[in-house]
C-alpha cells in the first residue's frame, strides 16, 4: 500500500519480500520503536524504507532457511 508516496506493507509479509528476515525480529523492531508500525483493522502495517535500513545496519545475518 502507498501513503503519501511512501511504501508500507503487512508485518506478515515481510518474511518473504526480504528474504533471511526473520519474522520475530521485524516484530521487535516494531515494538522498540525502531520502525514506524500502524495499527489498522486488526493487522499491523510497518514502513517497508523502516524495513529496508535496519536490516542494512543489523549486525547478525541469517543465511535463509533451507528448503527441504
Amino acid at each position: 500500500m502507498m501513503v503519501a508516496g511512501e511504501r508500507w506493507e503487512r508485518i506478515s509479509a515481510i518474511p518473504s519480500l526480504v528474504p533471511g528476515l526473520p519474522a520475530g525480529t521485524v516484530s521487535a523492531w516494531a515494538s522498540s520503536g525502531r520502525i514506524r508500525r500502524v495499527r489498522s483493522g486488526g493487522e499491523s502495517w510497518v514502513a517497508f524504507a523502516d524495513i529496508l535500513v535496519a536490516d542494512a545496519a543489523r549486525r547478525r545475518r541469517r543465511a535463509p532457511a533451507r528448503r527441504v
